[in-house]
C-alpha cells in the first residue's frame, strides 16, 4: 500500500523552530510580509527534502487553519481580505516547487479548513446547515484558487464536518474530514469515531473521500478505535496526523522515532489508512521517521491549551 507524506505541525513549528509570533495562533498572517513568507518557506522546505529522499508523494496543507470569518474578524480581515488570503495561500504552496533548486516530489495541495471555535461548548455548536453556510466562503476561495482538495481539520463533531463536506460538494472539490479525539478516544460530544463517520456519511451521501484523525496522541487514537472495534466505518479511515504528546502532558513529547512507531502501529487497527503525519509538537524529524519506517511500503503525510494548538 502506498503511504503519503505531508508537513507536520505548522503552527508549533513556526513558533518553536522559526521563532514566529502568531496572533490567535494564525499562520496565514505571515503571508502579508516578506519576512513572514520567508519563514513559511523555511517551514515547508524540509518536508520537500523528506519526500524527495524517499521518493514519496507530498501532501502540503495551506497555512489557512485560522482563515475563516470569526478568526479573521479578530485579526482585522474582512470577507474580501480572507478570500484573498486563502487564494494567496494556495498559490504560495503551489509555487514552492517553481523556486526549488533540485528535482521536486509530486505535491498535492490540501486546503486546510479549521474549526469555528477552539473549545467544545454544547450550546454554541453549529447545526450542519449553519456550518455549511459558515465555511462555504473559505471552501469556495480555496477551490477557485486551485487547491487539489480540502480537509476539515480538528473537527469537534459530525455536524461541522457535514457542513464542510456539503460546502465542498457545492464547490466541486474533493473533501476529507479529520476528527479530533480526547484522552478517552471519543469526540468532544461523546460520540465514538465510528458513530461520527457514520453520521457524516449518512448526511452527505458518503461524499467525503475519507476520514482522518488529528490533534491527538497515538495512544488516545488507539483507545478510540478500540472502542469501535469491528465497525465497518473504520474502513473509511485513511490517515492520522497526530501529536507528539498526550493530552495534558507538558514538554517536547515523544521523540521522532517513538512517535513514528506508535503512529504506524495504528495500521493494525485501521488497515486501509495510508496517510501518516504530524500535528502539535511535530516537525520534519517526525515526518522523516515516519517516512523511514514506512518505506519501502510507500509515502507518508504530516499534516491541530488555550487556544487549541493544532499545529
Amino acid at each position: 500500500m502506498t503511504i503519503f507524506v505531508t508537513d507536520g505541525g505548522i503552527e508549533t513549528a513556526l513558533t518553536d523552530r522559526l521563532g514566529q509570533q502568531l496572533p490567535e495562533f494564525a499562520a496565514f498572517v505571515l503571508l502579508d510580509s516578506a519576512e513572514g513568507r520567508i519563514a513559511l518557506r523555511e517551514y515547508y522546505l524540509p518536508f520537500w527534502a523528506v519526500a524527495r529522499e524517499h521518493d514519496m508523494v507530498l501532501v502540503l496543507d495551506t497555512p489557512t487553519w485560522r482563515a475563516n470569518a470569526d478568526w479573521g474578524d479578530r485579526l482585522g480581515y474582512d470577507a474580501a481580505a480572507l478570500a484573498g488570503v486563502n487564494a494567496d495561500a494556495v498559490a504560495f504552496v503551489r509555487e514552492l516547487d517553481e523556486d526549488a533548486q533540485q528535482p521536486t516530489p509530486e505535491v498535492i495541495v490540501n486546503g486546510c479548513i479549521g474549526p469555528r471555535f477552539d473549545d467544545y461548548v454544547a450550546d454554541q455548536r453549529m447545526s450542519a446547515e449553519n456550518a455549511e453556510a459558515y465555511h462555504s466562503d473559505q471552501v469556495r476561495a480555496l477551490a477557485e484558487a486551485g487547491a487539489d482538495r480540502v480537509t476539515s481539520v480538528t473537527t469537534f463533531d459530525a455536524a461541522e464536518g457535514i457542513g464542510v463536506v456539503r460546502a465542498a460538494v457545492a464547490s466541486r472539490i474533493p473533501v476529507f474530514v479529520s476528527f479530533i479525539v480526547g484522552a478517552d478516544g471519543s469526540l468532544a460530544d461523546g460520540s465514538s469515531i465510528a458513530d461520527a463517520i457514520a453520521a457524516v456519511d449518512r448526511e452527505t451521501d458518503a461524499a467525503p473521500e475519507g476520514f482522518l484523525i488529528n490533534c491527538a496522541h497515538p495512544s488516545e487514537v488507539a483507545t478510540g478505535i478500540a472502542r469501535s472495534a469491528g465497525a465497518v466505518e473504520l474502513d473509511r479511515i485513511v490517515g492520522f496526523r497526530l501529536n507528539a504528546a498526550a493530552t495534558g502532558d507538558t514538554g517536547a513529547g515523544d521523540e521522532p522515532r517513538a512517535f513514528a512507531e506508535a503512529e504506524l502501529e495504528l495500521r493494525k487497527l485501521a488497515p486501509l489508512a495510508n496517510v501518516f503525519g504530524g500535528c502539535c509538537g511535530t516537525d520534519a524529524p517526525h515526518i522523516a521517521a515516519l517516512a523511514e519506517l514506512g518505506a519501502p511500503e510507500a509515502a507518508v503525510s504530516g499534516a491541530n491549551e488555550a487556544p487549541t494548538r493544532r499545529g
